[in-house]
């Protein structure tokens, strides 16, 4: 059986189409006419294209975000808190991962502004910030998630953490666990990174510690992690100064460093402590301490602030918390 189209529900209502949209979008209609239109939509089990609703109103009701990579854990309660808001507003997600891909995020946030969505969530890099602007510009919210954009129009706003202050959680532990020599697993140099890198050197430094730059590597990729983590290791033996702790800044290659570590014979936490970002599925049954995020209330305030629509620019900044545990050996002093 074809779908019922409205011209079907036209002819059976005896009516226009313009008049059955009205009657689908809550125009002004004359109770019998839109009584008939409501029963002949019955009969036919006719169901609005939401797009064409859309075009009527000028938006769609969906909700576009667009993901940086989805193989972080950061992400998943991001989302979930971000759908939970939209559900209860009755509007859908439209959900893209761009696999840290510079053309697919330009590509993404093209399309969603294509598809007219009511507001626009992204992780996305700087390249996308000329788009997202002009969408903030012509009145879709935009909501820039995990970093701040300097100067934002006032549809555009930001959901972020205080990241100089993750990484002083973890220079601090570490610190009070008996660490000395720290080597860092950044990823890039997004923002997030450099301040968390940046907040882990102002701790230690504050402990009479000190974080060499030759002691951060960088790993953009899961399978650059082995060869990381191997400079690290050689580099801390050229200068006689074993490392004795590892800090992984981002949650994407948390096990993808801890695999690299026990490979190449280390016990954590005996050997060498661990600390990563991000909460994940087996962190607490490795025992492995980590500096969580709030991803779901992040989420739900991207949400929030797509639905509230406040005339002027907003900056939420969320604190992290320190989840201790065994991997970096508390009570090592």
């Amino acid at each position: 059986m074809r779908r019922a189209t409205i011209g079907d529900v036209a002819a059976q209502a005896g009516v226009s189409t313009a008049t059955v949209s009205r009657v689908v979008n809550g125009g002004a209609v004359a109770e019998p006419t839109a009584t008939r239109v409501w029963a002949a939509i019955a009969r036919l089990g006719y169901s609005p294209n939401a797009l064409t609703r859309g075009v009527f109103a000028g938006r769609a009701n969906t909700i576009g975000v667009v993901i940086r990579d989805l193989r972080s854990p950061f992400y998943l309660d991001l989302i979930r808190g971000i759908d939970e808001v939209a559900d209860a507003q009755g509007s859908l997600v439209l959900f893209a991962n761009t696999f840290r891909q510079v053309h697919r995020e330009l590509a993404h946030v093209h399309t969603m502004d294509e598809q007219r969505v009511r507001g626009l969530i992204v992780t996305t890099g700087e390249s996308a910030d000329g788009r997202t602007r002009r969408m903030a510009d012509t009145g879709v919210p935009v909501v820039v998630v995990a970093r701040t954009v300097p100067d934002p129009p006032a549809g555009m706003h930001s959901v972020s953490l205080d990241n100089v202050e993750a990484g002083r959680l973890m220079g601090v532990h570490l610190a009070g666990c008996g660490r000395s020599f720290v080597g860092v697993v950044t990823s890039g140099n997004r923002p997030s990174q450099v301040e968390r890198t940046a907040g882990l050197r102002l701790a230690l430094a504050e402990a009479d510690l000190s974080l060499p730059d030759e002691a951060v590597v960088v790993a953009d990729s899961e399978e650059e992690v082995g060869d990381a983590v191997g400079a690290l290791l050689a580099r801390a033996r050229a200068r006689d100064e074993p490392l004795d702790a590892v800090v992984c800044t981002t949650g994407r290659l948390t096990v993808a460093v801890h695999s690299a570590l026990t490979a190449h014979g280390l016990t954590v936490p005996d050997d060498i402590a661990f600390l990563t970002m991000d909460e994940f599925p087996w962190s607490a049954a490795l025992g492995i301490t980590v500096v969580a995020q709030p991803s779901h209330e992040m989420g739900r305030r991207a949400a929030e602030l797509v639905v509230e629509r406040p005339a002027e620019s907003v900056q939420v900044v969320f604190e992290p918390t320190l989840v201790a545990r065994r991997s970096c050996g508390e009570g090592h002093r």
